[in-house]
């Protein structure tokens, strides 16, 4: 099951993609709970049911998917490099919570493989073992997991506000730069009207060249003004 949201970009929005993250890793206590409780109910049957093994098996493989994308250097991660690098920057899984997943998941395959091996001693107490490590360790990793990745999505945020901020200085400082050069254009065609008037006839020519650079500034100065008026407007 991939993580990737579809958005009208190419790339994928890593705010939405961090909560489904989030709330497919709530859905984990969900599952873990379920496991707990079908091996219960299928260990207590002299021949355990298809189909509750099968429902067995779907909640274990669900829980193992979303656990490889969260679980630092997972080679089955789905999630994008960039975010699995802002996961591992904030520390969203800790090494000691990455080993809970994994001894939940092993511990569960375990009892699994024993409740269909045949002439398995009672497997009571092992579940039981799992269903206490479910309730207590189990939900204290996952909910301080989901933490972890609140704080990947505040860093996303936060580096994109930051991001936005400087193309907005950007946009700012071109325009006001602009300016600048459309006057400087303007001051020097007027001053070469002047001096042109100043030698007369001979400066003919210079007077028509100083009217062209007046228009270029002119026509520079409607496009600074369309640009920064489309740019007020985005704000």
């Amino acid at each position: 099951m991939t993580l990737l949201v579809e958005t009208t970009d190419t790339q994928p929005n890593e705010e939405a993609v961090l909560g489904v993250l989030i709330n497919r890793c709530g859905k984990m206590r969900m599952l873990s709970h379920r496991v707990v409780v079908t091996l219960l109910l299928q260990s207590r049957k002299e021949t355990p049911c298809s189909k509750g093994l099968e429902g067995l098996e779907k909640n274990l493989l669900e829980f193992s998917q979303i656990a490889a994308d969260v679980l630092p250097g997972s080679a089955t991660s789905t999630l994008p490099r960039d975010l699995k690098r802002v996961l591992d920057q904030v520390n969203a899984v800790s090494p000691s919570q990455a080993e809970d997943l994994t001894r939940f998941v092993s511990t569960a395959r375990s009892i699994q493989h024993r409740l269909t091996a045949p002439g398995s001693a009672t497997l009571t107490q092992p579940i039981e073992a799992l269903a206490d490590f479910v309730t207590t360790t189990l939900l204290d990793t996952l909910n301080a997991i989901v933490d972890g990745i609140g704080r990947a999505l505040d860093h996303v945020v936060s580096h994109r506000q930051s991001q936005s901020g400087k193309q907005t200085r950007m946009i700012q400082s071109s325009i006001t730069e602009l300016e600048k050069i459309s006057r400087m254009i303007m001051i020097i065609s007027v001053n070469a009207s002047i001096e042109a008037s100043r030698v007369g006839e001979a400066g003919r020519g210079f007077s028509a060249v100083a009217t062209e650079i007046r228009g270029l500034s002119q026509a520079a100065n409607k496009v600074i003004s369309s640009l920064r008026a489309d740019y007020e407007g985005t704000r």
